[in-house]
């Protein structure tokens, strides 16, 4: 099947398959519903969601990594993680979209999918040494990641590092050893924290730490991808910039929340010496938070966190729509020019936003 373009808005694909992959990750299979051809996709991206949930009064939207080697033309995959709820608030809702996907969608299922995007990617021809730091689900770009590497014939060096509970959870296991079976120049080392009786397919235990890591790697020299949990990105941002890592050889993407990785307060300081005095007051309607807004302040997602406002957030690049919301009154502007628009005009993408006069929100 020949690629075509990006499509805009939300185009439908047919669940064609459905794959457990551990006992708390299933990959589903997509192909297009229409039988026309798949937009390529660079490994590391993700596609969104809008799903229909039961209960929920306006569609969840979602954003997952494609999980497959990007050679594979004829269908995205997606490899999503049942998240139960909160384990210090059992009370609190799982999760709705995860659940909602290893619940009820099924073989045949019709989902509505925008095309794939994203800022985390890998040049599977590019040349140097790369090193693929996965934490649990967060394995998923890097999966796509080392398949691609893989798939181009590279023959450069690559350590595939996967910090992960046990075997019950341990996703990709036996993909990521055919991997570096049938290609020498990729190593692979699984770490799992907390064991199980039985279990067989790891090499160390405990979690992915600077000593593992400064006893695998040859140096300070490759590049760096990381992705998983806030606590596993921030522990090894700070280890590998306090190694002598140089910060932009260090590529990640949240799972999770996302946070400042070196540690600093994520509350704005104020502006000093800018000249502005530009102020805008933004009501977070459902939160019952009114929080002043200076060029400071940054992004109406970096307001919202910094006023413990609950805004749910992906990508912070305007595409994954994981941060939408709706409009009550007042004005907004982008940031920069690289968002998906959304599909309202009352809608928007407060990860890339900006207030141009009072602004009252949904959230």
């Amino acid at each position: 099947m020949s690629q075509q373009q990006a499509w805009e808005g939300y185009r439908p694909f047919v669940v064609v398959r459905k794959v457990p992959e551990s006992a708390t990750v299933t990959s589903f299979y997509l192909e297009p519903r229409d039988g026309a051809a798949l937009a390529p996709y660079q490994p590391g991206q993700f596609i969104g969601l809008k799903l229909d949930v039961p209960g929920q009064i306006v569609p969840v939207m979602r954003s997952y990594t494609l999980s497959d080697s990007p050679a594979c033309t004829d269908h995205y995959r997606l490899s999503i993680k049942r998240e139960p709820a909160p384990a210090d608030n059992p009370d609190a809702p799982a999760g709705a979209a995860s659940n909602y996907m290893h619940d009820h969608v099924e073989e045949g299922t019709v989902l509505q999918l925008r095309a794939p995007g994203g800022q985390l990617v890998l040049r599977p021809e590019g040349k140097g040494p790369v090193v693929l730091l996965a934490g649990g689900i967060g394995c998923t770009p890097l999966i796509s990641m080392v398949t691609a590497i893989a798939d181009a014939g590279s023959t450069r060096d690559v350590w595939f590092i996967h910090g992960v509970r046990n075997g019950a959870e341990h996703a990709f296991g036996a993909t990521v050893r055919e991997l570096a079976k049938a290609h020498p120049n990729i190593r692979v080392h699984v770490r799992y924290s907390r064991p199980a009786e039985g279990d067989a397919d790891f090499d160390s235990t405990g979690h992915v730490d600077m000593a593992l890591l400064k006893e695998l790697l040859p140096g300070t020299g490759p590049q760096f991808y990381l992705c998983g949990a806030t606590p596993f990105m921030k522990a090894l941002y700070q280890g590998l910039v306090d190694w002598g890592v140089d910060p932009f050889q260090i590529n990640y993407e949240f799972f999770g929340d996302a946070c400042d990785l070196l540690g600093r307060d994520a509350e704005p300081a104020p502006a000093e010496g800018d000249g502005s005095e530009e102020s805008h007051q933004v009501t977070f309607q459902g939160s019952g938070v009114t929080a002043a807004w200076t060029p400071a302040s940054g992004t109406l997602l970096d307001l919202a966190e910094a006023n413990g406002v609950a805004a749910p957030s992906s990508c912070r690049s305007g595409i994954c729509h994981t941060c939408l919301c709706n409009v009550v009154a007042g004005g907004f502007a982008y940031t920069h020019d690289d968002i998906i628009p959304a599909a309202g005009d009352d809608e928007i993408l407060i990860c890339s936003a900006r207030p141009t006069s009072d602004l009252t929100l949904d959230i």
